[in-house]
């Protein structure tokens, strides 16, 4: 299976397009042979833990909450304190019960009124333009969390095209400084940051 998500990942860099297209059609071939999703191989990631955690600390009464990028994730079934879960993605999403689904560019996007919760996991590392799209998060989101790979060597993994990141590059593309951050280990270090959204301005 690593072999095949290094292929995937690669032809997602090289052919993003292509990946596009053969997606879904991977996702049905890999169900029905038995293949693990991507969520299977990812869920007792410890970082997925510590947002929760943060999550619940600072917007313990939301109602409303976004997933941008959200891929196969089931982080939005955990936060379920929300009455409304939005997942949003620019590809194909599985099916979860209480939980929209948006596919859509995400900066075609537009939320009125802001999300009380909009959370980006591991997501800005793969952008050419990560600033633009870090600054969108902050307009649909009152509170906003966002995790990317903590100084990850270049070239470690072919879809990052930011990598290695750090807290600074990240504070750049966001353009406003968290009020809390974590570093969270996995294997590799995640850079975990809460910053203020839409309500500040």
């Amino acid at each position: 299976m690593i072999g095949v998500r290094y292929l995937a990942d690669l032809l997602d860099h090289r052919s993003p397009r292509v990946a596009a297209v053969a997606r879904p059609a991977w996702r049905k071939v890999s169900g029905a042979i038995g293949l693990d999703d991507y969520w299977s191989h990812r869920h007792h990631f410890q970082y997925y833990q510590e947002v929760l955690r943060l999550a619940r600390a600072h917007v313990p009464a939301g109602r409303t909450v976004l997933d941008v990028g959200a891929n196969d994730t089931r982080v939005l079934r955990r936060l379920d304190w929300f009455e409304r879960r939005v997942a949003l993605d620019v590809n194909p999403m599985p099916s979860q019960r209480g939980i929209e689904r948006v596919q859509t560019d995400f900066l075609a996007y537009r939320a009125d009124p802001p999300f009380d919760l909009v959370i980006c996991l591991q997501v800005l590392e793969h952008l050419s333009d990560p600033a633009t799209f870090a600054r969108k998060l902050l307009e649909v989101g009152r509170t906003v969390i966002v995790s990317v790979p903590y100084q990850w060597p270049t070239g470690l993994h072919p879809g990052h095209v930011q990598d290695p990141v750090s807290e600074a590059m990240l504070v750049g593309w966001v353009g406003r400084s968290p009020v809390e951050t974590r570093i969270v280990r996995n294997g590799r270090d995640r850079l975990i940051a809460v910053f203020p959204g839409s309500e500040l301005d």
